[in-house]
């Protein structure tokens, strides 16, 4: 049901044997506007009560431009239209989301807005947008764009996360996207890089990107994501104690951590003292050399399926595959979860204990001595 532009009527003063000041206000359940009276017999002089209906009038239309609506608050909600909500969200993510995040619900908002605007939601309160509204968007995204089920997902935890704002602000009562249908999305398939493979590839990039190398290392052996990567500076690095400082506006959980450098990895860093300490150590897309500008993370990843084809390796050896053959090689090697979850920056020790699974498949296979 298209919500009205107008939510209410001005109040008036009417005279007569029952006097009164009356307006007009929406009805949060029939989405209808519904008139309101307020009775002034209760004033005996004529002049006195005019001239109290008159102030009566004027203090009511100064709280109805406000957004004021008694019923509204009898349901225990502000009176905010939707548009102006989401304004107030984008808004306040703006103070403490990073800049990627803060483009993703950007660019979500403003699909949602439009498609509030052309089915007139967007003017209309918060409380008024229920569970089939936005259903009724995701559908009409899946028609118009097209959407995977993965981007399904991410709409419906969106629109989530916008209501839940939206309640705590107290703009509507409940969270209709709480139920919002789910889609089903194979695992990713990635899988660990066997160590002749990773010979091969290697030598293909030591041949044609020598820089790349310390890419791969950084994600295989310390464990870092290619964003991070990405968002490193040459200050980022202490030479004299061969640390790298990953910052908490760099770290993707927001937690600061010292990494030991290895060897082989600092043989790559020494050339970086010529820079400025300031620079990016990777920002040339081509070369992966330092610069001023941060280089896109996506260049990594392209860059490693230009190996993968050219090589012809198979498509379950992705770039973060690097990780995970890192944290399931160091599992196997006997260091306890808790170390590698520390190193890995993950959220959970049970996320570590994901990698374990294939380590003790193999203990199990040397104890296995039945015989049929």
């Amino acid at each position: 049901m298209p919500i009205p532009f107008v939510t209410f009527k001005p109040a008036e003063y009417h005279r007569g044997k029952d006097c009164y000041v009356s307006f007009y206000v929406t009805d949060p359940v029939t989405n209808k506007l519904v008139r309101r009276k307020v009775k002034v017999n209760h004033v005996r002089k004529v002049t006195e009560r005019d001239r109290y209906a008159k102030m009566l009038c004027h203090q009511i239309n100064e709280k109805l431009f406000a957004g004021w609506n008694p019923l509204m608050e009898r349901a225990g909600c502000r009176a905010v239209s939707l548009s102006d909500a989401v304004n107030k969200f984008l808004a306040a993510k703006e103070k403490t989301c990073r800049a990627a995040t803060m483009r993703s619900y950007s660019s979500f908002c403003r699909v949602f807005i439009q498609y509030a605007a052309d089915t007139g939601l967007a003017n209309g309160y918060c409380m008024l947008v229920g569970h089939a509204h936005l259903l009724a968007f995701l559908e009409w995204c899946a028609d118009v764009s097209d959407l995977s089920n993965r981007s399904w997902n991410n709409y419906a935890g969106f629109l989530y996360t916008l209501f839940d704002f939206f309640k705590q602000r107290g703009y509507c009562n409940d969270n209709p996207a709480k139920d919002l249908p789910r889609r089903r999305v194979d695992r990713k398939q990635r899988t660990v890089i066997q160590k002749s493979d990773r010979a091969v590839i290697r030598s293909y990039f030591e041949e044609r990107c020598p820089r790349y190398v310390s890419v791969m290392m950084l994600c295989y052996q310390l464990f870092i994501r290619p964003k991070e990567i990405c968002m490193l500076r040459i200050a980022d690095i202490d030479f004299d104690n061969r640390m790298l400082r990953i910052r908490s506006t760099v770290a993707k959980n927001h937690n600061e951590r010292l990494l030991g450098i290895p060897d082989v990895l600092m043989e790559y860093f020494e050339g970086l003292k010529e820079y400025p300490a300031t620079y990016y150590i990777y920002a040339d897309r081509n070369t992966y050399a330092p610069g001023q500008k941060m280089m896109s993370p996506t260049r990594i990843a392209e860059k490693w399926k230009e190996m993968r084809d050219e090589l012809k390796l198979p498509e379950s050896y992705q770039f973060y595959s690097l990780k995970d053959t890192g944290i399931t090689e160091m599992l196997e090697a006997g260091v306890p979860a808790k170390y590698v979850k520390e190193l890995a920056d993950h959220h959970s020790l049970e996320m570590t204990e994901r990698y374990t699974h294939r380590s003790e498949a193999k203990k199990i296979l040397e104890w296995n001595r039945l015989e049929f």
